[in-house]
């Protein structure tokens, strides 16, 4: 039989938002070595040429994602201290 009941753990929640905090950081140190591995390929590897330009096309584009997942992880944790004062807020009229 199903339950009317609404439980929402307010420790699992904050856990939750710590931990894409943390993967968000980690992801974004990702990116950075990502792109100093491209940088290395570009000037140690294909130095010129049609793939040199195309490589340099590419890491232009992947260093638009620097500091962006962060950056979006952080506001999913801000997001979960929001949902959790607004559920206690609204709790209040309930019991």
């Amino acid at each position: 039989m199903a339950s009317n009941e609404l439980i929402i753990d307010d420790d699992y929640c904050r856990a939750m938002g710590s931990y894409f905090t943390k993967q968000g950081e980690e992801l974004d140190q990702l990116i950075v070595d990502y792109i100093s591995i491209l940088q290395d390929v570009k000037n140690k590897g294909i130095t010129s040429g049609d793939v040199s330009n195309a490589l340099s096309s590419y890491i232009n584009y992947v260093k638009k994602l620097n500091k962006k997942i962060g950056s979006i992880s952080t506001s999913t944790k801000t997001q979960i201290e929001n949902f959790l004062s607004r559920v206690d807020a609204e709790d209040q009229y309930l019991f």
